[in-house]
């Protein structure tokens, strides 16, 4: 089980619906993309900060494919993660209130 730790004040919370986490993550495509920014968008919903490590817990997905899916979101803009460099591991990950904005925007082809 992933432990649960809340997000510092001011963190972005901008996706208040559930539904509106499934329609975002329905954005970046099928596969692992989907579901890492599913899992990032439901917790920050939940107030919950999520780090590097929970990724593949959260997801069930291989721990080099989960953060080969976080690593193409950051390209994308659409998350940031905040580096801890005595754990990088522990690096937090936030969504981006300009990277949603950018996927609610995006016409899928």
């Amino acid at each position: 089980m992933v432990e649960p730790t809340r997000l510092s004040p001011g963190a972005n919370t901008s996706a208040r619906d559930p539904l509106e986490c499934e329609e975002l993550a329905k954005h970046a495509g099928d596969g692992a993309c989907r579901e890492v920014l599913l899992g990032l968008c439901q917790r920050e919903q939940a107030g919950e900060e999520t780090t590097v490590w929970d990724i593949h817990r959260m997801t069930g997905l291989p721990l080099h494919e989960a953060f080969a899916a976080l690593r193409a979101l950051e390209y994308g803009k659409i998350v940031d993660i905040l580096d801890n460099p005595s754990d990088p591991f522990g690096a937090t990950i936030r969504l981006r209130e300009t990277g949603i904005s950018l996927l609610k925007n995006r016409d899928v082809a």
